[in-house]
């Protein structure tokens, strides 16, 4: 109760906060406020586009536009997943004014200045539904929201639009910030209007020059040995791809290398008799919306499929069958029922199991079933299969204390009996989420986590999007994850990293967020991946079971690198700028030639190219992948 009362106090406070949220209308709206702002001073070191509008004659005659070509300017650039732009007004005459736009696929920002008022306004135009209750309809659907109007105390020479890592908007006027908001939709597109009748406008767009920064690569240094990547292949969205998408399905797996397939079983439904692991009617449906059943039932073929290709089986319950109560000996009975039935079926057991997912264990609960769960194994000759602790959906929630990772871990290292027998440290971690707009802010958590778990190698074995308020399929989204991977391999040397579902039968397209790829009927049912998979893939394409994470450094702490090496020179660096500014990168990775490059970005989807040159230009919000490790391939039989 006690913690309940600290969460809703909670969610006061922040429902109180002065802030604009994902574009939505809060207590932040302004409407004629007043604002001083300071004179304009250009800051140095910017690329400069000259704009000059109003200039030429205007045209007159009959057309689609009530504009002449020369009072707008589209600006002739896709821009970045994060990006500063600035437009400086050098002089405006007449009786004009100017609208600064910029669209993406879902939403627009609109910006209008007129003398010494501004409007700040956002715009969404993807669904019909705005239309409703509209007495006459507009020419594309629209839904204008996060209103601010501002009056400013002297002429606004410089308008600044940033979009940042933190998912933050931020605009500002002659350098003061006068709106600050979050922003999860992916903008691609500006262009500049003039309003009123007559005058011209001469204006300059700034925009951050190239940085140059080195990455040193100490190959003596060495971390982790890497395990592998993946998450959950549901069997009903895999089962009703089309012979064609099964196909596709598995180019996928080989060259993604998602060859660590988690097992989501039939758990509480499981017959007393262990009969039904596999039988498709068992399968059901989750709390997805209005989806298909998802779960919970395995698919030994697919999963024989999984380890032909090299990869490998986890294991793990999610709730008990109702048989198994507080009794061990049941638990070990079932746990050991499913190697023998995976042995028999697919030729190998397991290669790991867990203790249970994110469902909490009484201590005293721990001390018993781990112990047995391990000499259980060793008497049924399965003394390889590895066991990974229980993991907990969060590392450490900062509103919710029972059921953290941290705090579940003490139940495992405090009780040697327990965590002798342990192989892996694993948890969730869902509370990232809570730092999206502050991703550093996760980084303690991690630490004391790797701090807790010691030497034993750390799964990280389950990482989505399933925050109600981030569940669009954008880049920038994606990026964040991104942001998740880089820190799970270098805070918590993360030996494994699995995405929450590999493929996911859905409807509703917010769910897209929890997984790699859809089950799409477009096509007669083909894999069609969702904006995950890019970033996803920039770490596990290239980077395989059996490579070792070494040593990398740089200065600029916006540019996060992770280096691997394997055998005979082979190595891959992944390197994510999430800084406002290009930056051309060099290279100092002795006794190493990388002869691909791979780019991740809101319009590269991990496009291969040959790598010649140790120098590289990474754009604001890419990924780049620098390699000599092949991609896996499906062998021809």
């Amino acid at each position: 109760m006690k913690n309940i009362l600290f969460l809703f106090k909670r969610l006061l406070f922040l429902s109180c906060l002065c802030f604009t949220f994902n574009g939505c209308s809060s207590n932040s709206e302004i409407s004629d406020s007043k604002v001083d702002i300071p004179s304009w001073k250009e800051p140095s070191g910017m690329m400069v586009r000259e704009l000059k509008l109003g200039f030429g004659e205007k045209d007159e005659s009959a057309s689609w536009s009530a504009y002449s070509s020369n009072e707008r300017a589209y600006i002739h650039e896709v821009l970045p997943a994060i990006f500063i732009r600035t437009l400086v007004i050098d002089s405006i005459d007449g009786d004009r004014g100017i609208k600064w736009i910029f669209t993406g696929p879902r939403q627009g920002i609109y910006m209008e200045l007129n003398q010494n008022k501004f409007r700040f306004s956002c715009k969404y135009y993807d669904s019909f539904g705005y239309n409703n209750n509209l007495e006459k309809l507009p020419r594309f659907p629209q839904f204008e929201h996060s209103v601010h109007e501002i009056t400013t105390d002297k002429p606004v020479n410089a308008i600044t639009i940033e979009m940042n890592y933190k998912l933050g908007l931020l605009i500002s006027l002659n350098g003061q910030t006068v709106i600050e908001q979050t922003f999860i939709d992916d903008i691609v597109r500006n262009q500049i209007h003039l309003t009123g009748k007559v005058g011209t406008l001469a204006a300059r767009l700034l925009e951050p020059e190239i940085k140059h920064e080195k990455i040193i690569v100490n190959p003596e240094i060495k971390y982790q040995q890497m395990l592998g990547w993946g998450g959950i292949g549901t069997p009903t969205a895999y089962n009703e791809l089309n012979e064609d998408g099964k196909s596709k399905w598995w180019e996928y797996i080989a060259e993604y290398n998602l060859l660590s397939q988690r097992e989501y079983p039939v758990g509480g439904q499981l017959h007393k008799n262990l009969d039904n692991w596999d039988n498709i009617n068992y399968a059901k449906a989750h709390y997805y919306g209005e989806n298909f059943p998802n779960g919970e039932i395995s698919d030994f073929d697919y999963n024989k499929k999984i380890q032909e290709m090299g990869g490998f089986v986890m294991f793990e319950f999610w709730d008990f069958p109702r048989w198994i109560g507080n009794n061990e000996q049941e638990y070990t009975r079932a746990m050991v029922g499913y190697c023998t039935e995976a042995k028999r079926k697919t030729g190998k057991a397991p290669r790991i199991v867990g203790v249970q997912n994110e469902q909490e264990m009484s201590e005293e609960n721990v001390k018993r079933f781990v112990p047995a769960l391990r000499k259980a194994l060793n008497e049924a000759g399965f003394e390889e299969v590895k066991i990974h602790m229980a993991n907990a959906p969060y590392v450490s929630h900062p509103y919710i204390v029972k059921g953290n990772g941290i705090e579940r871990l003490n139940h495992y290292t405090k009780n040697p009996e327990v965590w002798d027998v342990i192989d892996y440290s694993a948890t969730n971690m869902y509370d990232y989420q809570q730092f999206f707009t502050n991703p550093d802010g996760f980084d303690s958590t991690l630490i004391a986590w790797h701090k807790s778990a010691g030497t034993r190698p750390f799964l990280s074995t389950e990482l989505c999007i399933n925050d109600t308020r981030y569940q669009t399929d954008s880049y920038r989204l994606a990026l964040t994850m991104g942001q998740l991977y880089e820190k799970n391999l270098t805070i918590t040397n993360a030996v494994l990293i699995a995405y929450c579902w590999t493929i996911l039968n859905t409807e509703q397209p917010s769910f897209a967020t929890r997984t790699l790829f859809v089950s799409s009927p477009v096509d007669g049912f083909m894999p069609m991946p969702t904006s995950h998979l890019r970033v996803f893939g920039a770490y596990s394409r290239r980077i395989k079971e059996g490579m070792t994470r070494v040593d990398v450094k740089c200065a600029n702490k916006d540019i996060k690198a992770v280096a691997f090496m394997g055998d005979e020179k082979h190595a891959t660096m992944v390197i994510q700028n999430r800084s406002e500014n290009p930056v051309n990168l060099d290279l100092d990775w002795k006794n190493i030639l990388f002869n691909e490059i791979e780019t991740v970005d809101p319009y590269s989807n991990n496009i291969v190219k040959s790598f010649i040159d140790n120098s590289i230009t990474v754009a604001p919000g890419a990924i780049i992948t620098l390699t000599n490790v092949p991609l896996n391939q499906i062998s021809k039989k």
